[in-house]
């Protein structure tokens, strides 16, 4: 047999192969290693947005700013104007935030400051069914 022949038919077979191999496994860029991805940063703690309260936006008395650092860094001024309660329930109120929100305790000084505002400028409006807070329930 010729050797024009046999170049002939193992080209001829080859290219019916590559032509043939559908899935890609005669192909030389499966055997190229590729080093492996870099394992995914995790994502960031979802933060709760910012608010853009100040210490000027509660009312001004005796206290004021140290109920404000002390409240306004998990949640904004508008839930503090929203409430009206004795200075019991304000302390129980308190109480809730240490225990079930992990909220920091402060010095009693501080503590007996921050009621007395919360008592002074946000009294009960009105009169609470049965006296209880709803959030202690």
């Amino acid at each position: 047999m010729n050797i024009g022949w046999v170049v002939t038919i193992c080209l001829t077979a080859f290219f019916l192969l590559l032509a043939a191999d559908r899935a890609g496994e005669l192909r030389r860029d499966r055997y190229v290693w590729t080093p492996p991805a870099p394992p995914a940063a995790a994502p960031p703690p979802a933060v709760p947005p910012p608010h853009s309260d100040t210490v000027e936006d509660l009312p001004d008395g005796k206290g004021r700013d140290t109920t404000f650092y002390a409240c306004a860094a998990c949640h904004g001024v508008a839930i503090i104007k929203a409430q009206g309660m004795s200075r019991e329930l304000w302390e129980a109120s308190f109480d809730l935030m240490i225990e079930r929100h992990r909220m920091p305790p402060t010095k009693p000084e501080e503590r007996a400051e921050i009621l007395d505002y919360l008592a002074e400028q946000f009294p009960p409006r009105r009169r609470s069914r049965g006296g209880d807070n709803p959030f202690l329930r």
